[in-house]
């Protein structure tokens, strides 16, 4: 009784140890498409900020990064409908990274706005933090905490290197370089893990 007992324990734990490594497996076949959308719409709104801020000297112009959070969570959910639709289960894994990026959506969407708009509200002093490299420390993490619970190096070293050195040299060059340290960041941490994803998928 005791050996069947002991056999059934190993067997319930090599179907949960099979059942999450395929978890992690599908959800990294379909990681490479949001991190290319994401990182292209960074991209985009990185230069496009750069651009219009460098020519008019108005800082304001960071609010576009608001929008593109916007279209991004838009394309996000339609994404998530689609899946549904198409009956593809979501697994323990790919709840896990929804957590993960919800979070940084939640930091990055109200960092802002308790830095520049409450904290001069309630008379609290400006402490002269730049946002940008806050966000990018904030990506760089999230993007090394998927890949290391997907076990995909790509993912982990863009994280690592672009959060890191382009925290570093976000901080350093202030003004709408800034904008252009960003672009190169999503670059580095979400397209280019985002297409040798696809590529392994494509060609496994």
């Amino acid at each position: 009784m005791e050996n069947t007992n002991e056999m059934t324990a190993e067997r319930s734990l090599e179907i949960i140890r099979k059942y999450m490594e395929q978890s992690r497996k599908n959800t990294t076949k379909n990681a490479g498409l949001p991190m290319i959308i994401w990182g292209s719409l960074c991209l985009v709104t990185a230069l496009i900020v750069w651009h219009l801020w460098n020519t008019s000297g108005n800082a304001a112009w960071n609010n576009l990064w608001l929008v593109m959070a916007l279209i991004g969570w838009g394309i996000t959910v339609w994404m998530g409908h689609k899946e549904k639709v198409e009956r593809q289960p979501q697994t323990f894994i790919s709840k896990v990274m929804g957590h993960i990026w919800l979070s940084f959506g939640i930091f990055a969407s109200v960092l802002p706005i308790l830095m520049y708009v409450l904290m001069p509200l309630v008379g609290i002093p400006y402490f002269g933090v730049s946002y940008t490299p806050l966000i990018i420390l904030l990506l760089g993490l999230c993007a090394t905490a998927t890949g290391l619970i997907l076990h995909h190096g790509w993912i982990v070293a863009g994280g690592i290197i672009g959060g890191l050195l382009g925290a570093i040299f976000a901080d350093w060059l202030h003004g709408p370089t800034e904008s252009l340290v960003m672009a190169g960041v999503a670059v580095v941490t979400l397209i280019i893990p985002g297409i040798l994803i696809n590529w392994r998928k494509d060609n496994a």
